[in-house]
């Protein structure tokens, strides 16, 4: 189990699976759907849902970024 802040700044539990996918979104900046296997983009779909992913379009593909998840005080 992990937590991780969502969009609006609430933390979440996440299972181990979730946060495979989530550090593997962390390490690249941008994650492409295209580079997802069918279990990973299920999951980060999932994530989507639950506010912790955002999913952006660049330039021509589609795919994830997490959301900041240190704040400046």
């Amino acid at each position: 189990m992990k937590t991780v802040k969502d969009k609006n700044k609430y933390l979440n539990f996440i299972s181990s699976l979730e946060s495979k996918v989530f550090n593997k979104v962390d390490l690249t900046g941008f994650l492409s759907v295209n580079t997802l296997n069918e279990r990973e983009q299920y999951i980060a779909e999932e994530l989507y849902k639950k506010d912790i992913l955002q999913k952006i379009t660049q330039g021509e593909q589609v795919g994830y970024k997490i959301y900041p998840q240190k704040t400046k005080l």
